[in-house]
């Protein structure tokens, strides 16, 4: 970015390189719907058209912020965001660049895919879940192709983030490698998919949804949160349907749990200055080892009291999913009946 031109000379190369033929200054004069169908309009086709494997409207927001959530300044700010300078710019010259700054945010935050203000960007309510029908119901209809891929690909990235917090592990790993079987391919970002529009946007949307259809398939059933995670983790998925012999199995792991396991990694010893395992006292890593072979050894009985031959092989996916789900619950993280996924 060239800091050496004037705020005027700046906003008139900006206009030239990333709006020629777009009428800005009409655009700027529009309010309420109109503005924002302006709005949308620009950033679609900024978020289109490509500068080498970038998009325009990344080139755009580099201009005035860095790559950061919250559109942080360089050191050196652009010019065009100094009051002083913007002081020195006609009526008409701020209304242009107020214009452009909305774009140029919105290409910020869809092409970085950061969370922002929906009801603002797109008219819809503020919530960024499956559970928002207008959201849902936009994404699926939108004209903006290209800002519909954005938006989903942030929910996919936003719901992986919560599952992970969350340690529902099943649920983080099918989105993060979320598969289109009707393309044959991994949903990656939408700069890198050969995967249509509507098509891009219908396989995240189905999975998320699909996801909190069995959460709240649990929550019908009266399940306790860490209950259905036990039996999503013993399938080693989210599956569509509550299986009665995997809900044995996950009750009579929640039940030792809960009775034998509960905070029995809480050690007054436990040092969390270390900088690795190796460095914690003996006395830790003896109980801990202790602990989980314990919980190991319930998990092979329970395997075959309750489930046919191969559920849960030793090193497996699903049994490295309960021995992770077994340390959370011994660092005293356990019983979440009230928290939502």
């Amino acid at each position: 970015m060239t800091h050496k031109k004037t705020a005027r000379e700046l906003l008139a190369w900006t206009e030239e390189t990333f709006f020629k033929d777009a009428d800005l200054l009409a655009g700027s004069l529009l309010e309420g719907e109109e503005r924002r169908a302006y709005r949308l309009s620009q950033v679609e086709r900024l978020l289109t058209e490509m500068n080498g494997s970038c998009p325009l409207g990344l080139y755009l927001s580099d201009e005035f912020w860095t790559a950061d959530e919250g559109r942080k300044e360089f050191d050196t700010p652009n010019p065009l965001l100094s009051m002083k300078e913007q002081q020195k710019l006609t009526d008409e010259e701020m209304s242009r660049l107020r214009m452009i700054l909305e774009v140029a945010g919105l290409c910020h935050d869809l092409g970085l895919h950061f969370t922002f203000d929906l009801k603002k960007a797109f008219g819809v309510k503020n919530l960024l879940w499956v559970t928002n029908k207008q959201l849902v119901e936009w994404l699926s209809t939108t004209p903006y192709e290209r800002i519909a891929m954005h938006m989903a690909y942030i929910m996919k990235k936003f719901a992986t983030s919560a599952y992970a917090f969350a340690h529902y592990q099943p649920a983080q790993d099918e989105l993060a490698e979320l598969f289109s079987s009707e393309y044959g391919c991994l949903v990656h970002d939408p700069n890198n998919t050969e995967i249509p529009p509507r098509a891009y946007v219908k396989t995240i949307i189905d999975a998320i949804l699909r996801i909190e259809r069995h959460w709240q398939r649990g929550r019908r059933l009266k399940l306790r949160p860490d209950l259905v995670m036990l039996h999503d983790e013993i399938y080693g998925l989210v599956p569509r349907q509550f299986d009665k012999w995997v809900l044995k199995a996950a009750q009579a792991l929640y039940d030792y749990m809960d009775k034998e396991l509960q905070g029995r990694l809480v050690l007054k010893d436990y040092d969390y200055n270390a900088s690795s395992w190796n460095e914690q006292p003996e006395s830790v890593r003896r109980i801990t080892a202790e602990v989980l072979n314990r919980f190991a050894d319930k998990v092979c009985e329970v395997r075959v009291q309750y489930l046919a031959k191969g559920w849960i092989a030793d090193n497996s996916l699903e049994f490295n999913y309960l021995m992770a789900h077994a340390e959370w619950c011994g660092h005293g993280w356990w019983r979440r009946e009230d928290e939502a996924l």
